[in-house]
């Protein structure tokens, strides 16, 4: 099916930067901007509405990537996968399994088995990564560089999230692999907060960013960073003070749409629980306003983990939304009530292989203006997993087929 397009085109633009004012990123978006072709009929304003709504219906992009998934192994993996691979084109996998995919030997063996779990016919590819420690070594480095499979280096400070226990303790340990990272144009994938228990758990981003992130790229330069599922306008305003093309940001659907009030609202909600913790309304907002900008620092990273439902409602439940199944038809909710449509395509498409030096997808992918109910749950070979917005009615529904 053909996108509405027959009176209207839309203009998407990649705003050129600008540095922060004084009250960064609390400004609406622009409009889309409707151009009509050379015979216009007499009530321009009507027409143009007309075409708005009309296009509004339906939307044509690119396919996405997600910059950001867990996955894991096993019967979770089988279940799961399939949600990922029918509207992604790509996803950097995450490495904190049990023990961690700390080699690239390990990371072509889990490479191996997402291929065997994918669905028949699917082309999803997915982009390995190493969980960096104090032991990870400079020739590592190079070996993943030259598997063409691992594409980025994860670092977790230990005990930030889930299996993070092995993560690095102290980054100065790390600066001869990151000097590596910078020679073999690895990017580093970063889990932004500190685990001092004498920093509040709110305040944990900007703790980071000023004690460790912030001197690392003054030492290294040259070295791409990606800051993952940013939560607080500190990590925008870093972000934007930074060189654009080395330093970037994925921003997820929860940290888009929900704030702190979500943890409690009714009751505990421990489906609405992750890491980094969801933080004030100032701050979801400072992050609307940044991805919907048009600006290529932001691209989709949706982080969604899956656990085991016994394992969320429980009197220690864990860290993590499940948001594979429902991920573009939320995004496409944050950028339809931002007036920003015309700006999601890159976010989703553009930006993420941009920075990382990869092809855009030529395939495309259509979601149409049909409400849709999520799920309760989704099973898998010994539970259920719960994903976000259980229950709830979304608007945009991505088709299962995708466009040449």
């Amino acid at each position: 099916m053909q996108a509405a397009t027959t009176t209207t085109t839309t203009t998407v633009c990649a705003h050129p930067h600008t540095k922060p004012s004084s009250a960064p990123f609390l400004r609406l978006s622009p409009p889309c901007r409707v151009s009509f072709r050379a015979s216009l009929l007499p009530n321009l304003r009507a027409t143009a509405m007309a075409a708005t709504s009309q296009q509004q219906e339906q939307l044509v992009i690119t396919r996405p990537d997600d910059w950001h998934l867990h996955i894991r192994e096993g019967g979770v993996l089988e279940a799961v996968l399939p949600h990922s691979a029918r509207h992604f084109g790509r996803a950097i996998i995450m490495p904190n399994l049990k023990p961690p995919v700390t080699t690239t030997a390990r990371a072509v063996e889990y490479r191996e088995e997402i291929m065997r779990a994918l669905p028949p016919g699917s082309s999803f590819v997915p982009l390995m990564t190493l969980y960096l420690t104090d032991n990870t070594s400079p020739e590592e480095i190079k070996l993943a560089r030259k598997s063409g499979v691992v594409f980025a280096v994860k670092l977790y400070p230990a005990g930030a999230t889930t299996n993070s226990q092995d993560g690095v303790t102290d980054i100065g340990k790390c600066l001869p692999v990151l000097e590596e990272m910078v020679r073999q144009e690895m990017p580093l994938l970063v889990h932004g907060e500190v685990t001092d228990p004498h920093v509040d758990t709110f305040d944990r981003e900007k703790v980071f960013i000023d004690r460790i992130l912030a001197p690392l790229g003054q030492k290294l330069p040259q070295l791409k960073i990606v800051m993952e599922h940013i939560t607080t306008m500190d990590a925008v305003n870093f972000i934007e003070s930074c060189e654009e093309g080395h330093v970037a940001a994925t921003v997820t659907p929860q940290h888009l749409l929900l704030n702190r009030n979500a943890l409690f609202q009714g009751g505990l909600q421990p489906h609405n629980y992750c890491l980094p913790v969801l933080k004030r309304e100032i701050h979801r907002q400072a992050i609307v306003s940044a991805v919907t900008s048009g600006s290529r620092r932001y691209f989709l990273g949706t982080d969604s983990a899956p656990h085991d439902k016994r394992n969320k409602e429980c009197s220690c439940g864990c860290a993590g939304i499940y948001s594979a199944p429902v991920a573009l038809s939320l995004y496409a909710k944050v950028f339809e009530e931002a007036g920003a449509l015309d700006k999601l395509e890159a976010f989703t498409s553009f930006n993420g292989p941009d920075f990382y030096g990869l092809p855009r997808n030529t395939s495309k992918i259509v979601l149409r203006k049909s409400a849709w109910k999520v799920p309760a749950s989704y099973k898998h070979s010994s539970g259920e997993i719960v994903p976000m917005f259980t229950g709830s009615t979304l608007d945009w529904l991505p088709s299962d087929q995708l466009e040449e």
